[in-house]
């Protein structure tokens, strides 16, 4: 483990989606992505209705859906959606990423 934080390997450790983490990431969410993202993952809300990756919950990813994919969007955002890093902490971005995929079911469509 100390030897991927030298060589500065990024990636989070996988959540435990069936625990906490997807309860803190659903609080998360709804704290800081619900304005969005409407709180059941929709995305039809008058914010961002008009943007095609509003809806998380159709399994249709801008990246290929993948937690890292997911994580990368919520720490450098993409227009129009704000990067979150150095607001949310690594655990909450991970958490946020085990909720994300959940309102999938998981499922990891890419692209439109």
């Amino acid at each position: 483990m100390l030897l991927s934080l030298a060589c500065g390997e990024s990636r989070l450790p996988e959540g435990d989606a069936h625990g906490g983490d997807l309860a803190a990431g659903r609080r998360i969410f709804e704290r800081k992505c619900a304005r969005c993202h409407a709180s059941n993952g929709d995305g039809k809300t008058a914010v961002a209705g008009r943007f095609p990756y509003a809806n998380l919950i159709d399994g249709v990813w801008r990246g290929d859906g993948s937690a890292e994919s997911i994580e990368k969007q919520i720490r450098r955002g993409r227009d129009p959606m704000p990067a979150f890093q150095g607001k949310l902490t690594d655990e909450q971005i991970r958490q946020t990423v085990s909720y994300a995929l959940d309102l999938t079911g998981g499922s990891r469509d890419s692209g439109r």
